[in-house]
């Protein structure tokens, strides 16, 4: 369990229930709204709000038998973003937003994803 001082430093993800494993440093934007100013004659008059998805990107270590093309292929999927400081996220209905890209020099794949929804558990 995570003591109060303790501040967020890893995540470990899952798709479908199958874990990836992933290095440090994954990123989750829960999603919600840019709110850009309005302006006019010299003063600010207000907001207005635009829709941002959630997204999640992580890099994920390539072994045998792990298949590129279903990790780019993913569609419909549930997430969960787990953190070590106990805090759990759910993407619901994610899919990956472009083709996986593997770095063979590193061992590695990028992997970036979006959701119809996040929630915090």
């Amino acid at each position: 369990m995570a003591g109060k001082n303790q501040i967020t430093g890893k995540a470990k993800i899952k798709v479908n229930g199958k874990r990836l494993i992933s290095e440090s440093g994954a990123t989750l934007n829960p999603g919600g709204f840019n709110r850009p100013p309005k302006t006019g004659g010299g003063e600010v008059h207000g907001y207005s709000e635009e829709d941002v998805a959630p997204s999640l990107e992580c890099v994920v270590f390539h072994k045998k038998g792990m298949s590129i093309t279903d990790l780019s292929d993913i569609t419909d999927a549930t997430v969960t973003f787990d953190t070590d400081t106990g805090v759990q996220f759910i993407l619901r209905d994610a899919w990956t937003t472009e083709p996986a890209v593997l770095d063979a020099g590193n061992g590695t794949v990028a992997l970036k994803m979006s959701a119809i929804s996040c929630d915090e558990v």
